[in-house]
């Protein structure tokens, strides 16, 4: 079972936390053009670099809208890694960054 988080309560809790490592799994020209502050890009295809991680942190994941980085906290979790999906992905966290409107 693939762990998941709302976006909005990773904002509110956890984003800047030390100790946890935030990975950007989108491809690299929407990384680019913008990314949740302090997320590291690491592309599904570049699988590899995903081993390299240090054990023993929370690792948040997330993509555009929430399908591709499931798939890479499948395999952090497979390897031993504490990896959480971020449901909604960067679509979801630039809402957050929407001022809520007034009643």
């Amino acid at each position: 079972m693939i762990e998941e988080m709302d976006m909005k309560d990773y904002v509110k809790n956890h984003l800047g936390r030390e100790n946890t490592i935030l990975i950007d799994t989108r491809e690299k020209q929407l990384y680019e053009f913008g990314t949740i502050p302090g997320a590291i890009h690491i592309p599904l295809d570049n699988i590899r670099q995903l081993y390299h991680l240090p054990h023993g942190q929370d690792i948040y994941v997330f993509c555009q809208a929430g399908e591709l980085s499931r798939e890479m906290v499948e395999l952090l979790s497979d390897a031993g890694y504490h990896a959480c999906n971020l449901a909604g992905g960067y679509r979801e966290y630039l809402r957050t960054q929407m001022p809520e409107e007034a009643d």
